[in-house]
């Protein structure tokens, strides 16, 4: 399955290669990271009705319906993209960057894909999310920043596209607590970079070439204590408690 989705999302991004807003998922290596948190977001939850908040160019949400769920995509930018036309998927567009137009306990899941550091009030956001899950529904985030990634570090110190806003393992886990959610699981991912954004042509590509060995690096160095503390993003995986059993 996973040659052929690559394979099918290459083709259908086919004419965004040089466009940098697709760099993530214009190689085998950048798009191999997606389908396996689509994968792992199957296997948790099985089935049911999932929110992609702040779907994107909708490489998520093109996986997740594939895998057989209930997908609605949310984005904030009204602009199509590709792979949400080819899944037939309409993105709903919210009035502003905080409420959700949902009625309460709509979704079984809700995906938070490298959003999470990018609204205007995170609070505010996150009580959102918690008031359209239903109970025991499922809270993913993947791509959050990590506080302490070495990435980040070298981003920051060079001025290139560091993110203004990052996140700690415990600092999210404390935030999420305090919403009456249970965090599952908490670890890192994205110890090594999925593109050389950034870098000459030439680099980009004999690092693409190397995409399986890099993979293989990559779930190696994050899976070793202390030194995964570096990696670039933290997945969370946190399932809302009913009010009576958060007390």
């Amino acid at each position: 399955m996973n040659k052929q989705e690559v394979s099918e999302i290459k083709k259908l991004v086919a004419d965004k290669k040089d466009d940098l807003n697709y760099s993530n998922i214009n190689s085998t290596l950048g798009i191999k990271r997606y389908i396996k948190m689509a994968d792992q977001i199957k296997a948790v939850m099985g089935n049911g009705k999932i929110l992609d908040w702040g779907c994107g160019l909708g490489q998520m949400s093109y996986l997740l319906k594939k895998r057989g769920l209930e997908v609605v995509s949310l984005d904030i930018s009204s602009t199509k993209h590709p792979l949400l036309e080819e899944a037939g998927q309409a993105k709903v567009v919210p009035s502003n960057s905080v409420e959700l137009p949902f009625p309460p306990a709509s979704f079984d899941a809700v995906l938070s894909s490298g959003v999470l550091e990018h609204v205007d009030d995170p609070q505010g956001s996150l009580k959102e999310i918690t008031r359209i899950l239903k109970n025991q529904g499922y809270f993913f985030i993947y791509m959050l920043p990590n506080k302490y990634s070495y990435i980040e570090f070298i981003s920051d110190l060079l001025r290139r596209g560091a993110h203004p806003i990052k996140y700690s393992v415990g600092g999210i886990k404390k935030t999420l607590k305090q919403l009456n959610f249970e965090v599952l699981t908490a670890g890192y991912q994205n110890f090594l970079p999925y593109n050389l954004k950034g870098f000459p042509s030439i680099c980009r590509k004999i690092y693409l070439k190397l995409s399986g060995a890099i993979a293989t690096l990559d779930l190696i160095f994050t899976h070793v204590p202390l030194l995964n503390k570096l990696s670039t993003n933290i997945i969370i995986i946190a399932k809302k408690e009913s009010e009576e059993q958060g007390r």
